[in-house]
């Protein structure tokens, strides 16, 4: 597994979003996948199958890039390029739709990502997801981020995860924001949480704690 995040296609950009401790001990331990795992897995691949293979002619579907960042190779592979209309578009299987016109979790971040590995070939300035469960549809519009704020989103996590990659620390568990992927999404969450998945609201107090303490360190240094 490790060998085909790294080595031959770089590190992609789905590893990024995920939890990287799961990515990483994924890669170090042998993994056992709860069958409703597997059925969202082969859920979603099976609408993909089916999406790519009725897009119109001209339309770029499943096409792999690749960008070095830092040093670091950078993988994807966007659902579907719309070329005269300069609209990436992604399809994702889930749950349950979202209520509002708001992306799920890091999503928009995603979009933002496949846009930035097709730059150098592709024109895009339309970004959209559309949402699907096994009764309803939504299209989802995402707003395009600037360079300078998806940068500093990906390059810091990029490096951590190969760091991590070639042998170095195990990366931290995940804050408040991401907790939400430790119930029924991983196969380490009693390794991560051996008193229990905690609360995001416990997690966010903590953090809040641990932010507080930074900035009374800070203070008395600046005196």
């Amino acid at each position: 597994m490790q060998r085909n995040i790294r080595e031959e296609e770089g590190i992609s950009v789905s590893s990024l979003l995920n939890c990287l401790r799961k990515v990483i001990l994924e890669v170090r331990n042998d993994v056992y996948l709860d069958p409703t795992q597997l059925y969202y897995a082969f859920r979603g691949q099976l609408f993909h199958a089916v999406i790519a293979q009725a897009q119109s002619d001209g339309a770029v579907c499943e096409e792999r890039f690749e960008r070095t960042v830092a040093g670091i190779t950078l993988s994807g592979h966007p659902d579907v390029i719309y070329l005269e209309q300069g609209k990436l578009v992604v399809y994702k299987s889930t749950r349950r739709i979202p209520k509002d016109d708001t992306p799920y979790a890091n999503h928009g971040t995603q979009v933002n990502l496949y846009r930035y590995l097709v730059a150098p070939q592709y024109e895009v300035d339309h970004l959209e997801i559309v949402y699907f469960d096994m009764s309803n549809v939504k299209r989802v519009k995402v707003e395009v981020m600037d360079t300078k704020s998806l940068m500093g989103w990906l390059v810091p996590r990029l490096k951590k995860l190969k760091d991590a990659l070639d042998g170095g620390k195990l990366p931290d568990k995940v804050n408040s924001e991401g907790v939400w992927q430790c119930d029924g999404y991983c196969s380490f969450t009693s390794f991560c949480w051996t008193k229990g998945i905690p609360k995001p609201w416990e997690l966010k107090k903590k953090e809040e704690v641990k932010t507080d303490a930074i900035l009374k360190a800070m203070g008395r240094r600046a005196k």
